[in-house]
């Protein structure tokens, strides 16, 4: 991580430039204070706009990082992500202190995507089975470029590779998405005893999430990772392991011997 003053510095550059149209400032004492205060009107209008912008230019990170993952499948670096956002460097580094912080939490928003249109499907009050459950997890998951690489990476991030308190946020919003979606799917079907739909959930992604590290080759074109013979592409597998798995759980009829999913 680069030295403080540095990030300090980078900060008020970047922060100059975004108020530089309405609020331009000479010298080296009026920049600080424009960077830790704010411009006019007692700084409570700026506040207001720069809990917005911050929120935005965390965004404009997050979609950066997301470029970059879809075209390279690995973690860029912070100056890397910086540079694709048309950030300074500190700038990046007053929201996220490492790599993987940031792609922990470009993951947790495309989970956040997937669980937000799931758990409004489930609460819609109409009837749901879990061949709209595959459609949506082949639409948000199986066939969404980042999602399994992406959450394939984060498994393997290293113990202190990201905050405590930003890994401890990502599994509190888990365990909230875990628990309102599996109480969803509870209701829905009746083979569901309480604490079946976390279940479910938890052990679908564990099969999604190993059948790709098995499929690499396939899915990745990684002349290090055996191609497995007599199977299809990635999604494929995929949607038929899970129609079969939640067939079993639910009591519901398999009908994948029959059906091409």
């Amino acid at each position: 991580m680069p030295p403080i003053k540095k990030i300090i510095r980078d900060a008020i550059e970047a922060r100059q430039q975004h108020h530089a149209a309405t609020c331009p400032v000479t010298s080296g004492k009026e920049r600080i204070k424009a960077f830790l205060h704010g411009a006019s009107d007692g700084g409570k209008r700026v506040r207001a706009l720069d809990g917005e912008d911050k929120e935005a230019r965390r965004q404009a990170i997050l979609d950066a990082a997301e470029r970059l993952f879809t075209d390279h499948h690995s973690l860029a670096n912070v100056a890397d992500v910086a540079e694709a956002a048309g950030l300074a460097k500190g700038t990046v580094y007053l929201y996220f202190q490492t790599k993987e912080e940031i792609y922990l939490a470009l993951h947790a928003r495309e989970v956040e995507h997937y669980f937000s249109t799931l758990i409004e499907r489930l609460n819609d009050g109409k009837p749901f089975l879990y061949d709209e459950m595959l459609a949506l997890a082949r639409l948000h998951l199986l066939d969404a470029p980042t999602y399994m690489p992406l959450g394939a990476c984060c498994i393997g991030f290293a113990a202190n590779a990201v905050p405590l308190a930003a890994a401890m946020q990502f599994q509190t919003q888990m365990a909230s998405w875990l628990t309102t979606a599996g109480a969803g799917l509870e209701r829905h079907f009746a083979n569901l005893a309480p604490g079946e739909g976390v279940r479910l959930l938890k052990h679908s992604y564990a099969l999604m999430i190993g059948l790709y590290s098995l499929m690499r080759g396939e899915t990745s074109k990684d002349p290090k990772c055996p191609v497995l013979p007599g199977m299809g592409t990635y999604q494929d597998e995929a949607a038929l392991a899970l129609t079969r798995y939640w067939s079993h759980v639910t009591g519901i009829t398999d009908n994948t011997q029959t059906t091409k999913v």
